[in-house]
């Protein structure tokens, strides 16, 4: 769930202590599930990003700096990877489960009514956060990764 939240109230540092937590939290699940994929051939990578979502980058969103959070097209998450051993990237074919879902974390935009926009007079900047308890957020990840898991039949042989 995200709040929008005017810029003129949030310092950047709120916002890095925020994106280190979660980043914090995915590296955590990410280790704890990290061994039950690997048993099963996959490789899961739950990772962080900073992407500048400017439309007139579509459809790539080049990486950005923290620097940058208070400025338009800003947007920070955490995403999710699964690859088998020889590194190709596991498709969802079948749409069973969302392996491009991400997480936003804080992101800022700048809109014309509900367009986002790059060059236009009028416009309004915006910033949405994640409102969500951390412990929440670590309970999302974990139901996201066993979802998976259940879709693609892994399960621990060491029983």
């Amino acid at each position: 769930m995200m709040k929008k939240i005017k810029l003129s109230e949030i310092k950047k540092e709120q916002i890095w202590d925020l994106e280190k937590q979660v980043a914090n939290i995915a590296k955590e699940v990410e280790e704890d599930f990290q061994h039950l994929f690997l048993q099963n051939s996959y490789i899961l990578e739950i990772y962080f990003s900073r992407n500048d979502t400017n439309p007139k980058h579509f459809p790539y969103t080049p990486k950005t700096s923290k620097e940058q959070c208070l400025k338009p097209h800003y947007c920070s998450h955490i995403g999710l990877s699964l690859r088998d051993l020889d590194g190709i990237e596991i498709d969802d074919d079948n749409h069973e489960f969302d392996i491009g879902h991400q997480l936003t974390i804080w992101e800022v935009e700048k809109t014309f009514f509900i367009f986002v926009v790059d060059k236009f007079p009028l416009f309004k900047i915006r910033g949405f956060i994640l409102d969500l308890p951390l412990t929440e957020i670590k309970r999302q990840l974990t139901e996201d990764i066993l979802y998976i898991a259940q879709h693609l039949k892994i399960e621990n042989k060491r029983k």
